[in-house]
């Protein structure tokens, strides 16, 4: 057993956020923004993977954010203190984020769900940056949209009526809501 240094969370979750989202190959990933790829046709169980790809992407995406601009949203998970130590040496907010949790183990880190994530961004993120209020009003309907349509379903079970990629609904909701939480984690007040 060895010690993980976390330092970089949010850098690491962004790029995963990326490959995440392109990985179905329906979206690319160029010049900072995400865009419809050539339309190929999907089985159902491709159709699946990419809903619940896209639908992580947004998620881990949220969370990236939270962790660049240090707002807290971590849980400490009960019973596993097993594994890897953890520690954030190079990201001092991080590291007093880990010690006030009494965090010592990956195992113990409870990153919460997309509506606790949600619930972050709008009581602290949003405002500590001075985020654009109609752009986060927007961000956070879209996130309930697919909390309440896709996500859950898609996450933890097989509905082969929902194995189908409609692209209307990625255009109209999935890509918008890729690209303001891009343009989120990027933001520069």
């Amino acid at each position: 057993m060895h010690t993980i240094d976390i330092s970089n969370i949010a850098e690491e979750n962004y790029l995963y956020t990326r490959h995440l989202a392109t990985l179905d190959g329906i979206l690319i990933y160029k010049n900072g923004i995400f865009n419809l790829n050539t339309a190929r046709e999907h089985n159902a169980f491709e159709a699946i993977d990419f809903w619940r790809n896209i639908a992580l992407a947004a998620e881990i995406l949220l969370k990236a954010s939270l962790l660049k601009y240090e707002v807290p949203f971590f849980r400490k998970r009960a019973h596993c203190e097993y594994g890897n130590k953890v520690t954030a040496e190079k990201n001092p907010w991080l590291e007093v984020t880990l010690k006030s949790l009494q965090i010592e183990y990956i195992a113990q880190i409870n990153t919460g769900t997309l509506s606790t994530a949600i619930k972050s961004a709008q009581e602290v993120l949003f405002e500590k940056i001075s985020y654009d209020t109609k752009k986060a009003d927007l961000v956070s309907e879209m996130i309930y949209i697919i909390i309440r349509t896709r996500r859950n379903r898609n996450n933890h079970f097989f509905f082969a009526n929902q194995g189908e990629i409609d692209m209307s609904e990625v255009e109209m909701l999935y890509l918008p809501l890729l690209n303001l939480l891009e343009e989120l984690y990027q933001y520069q007040k």
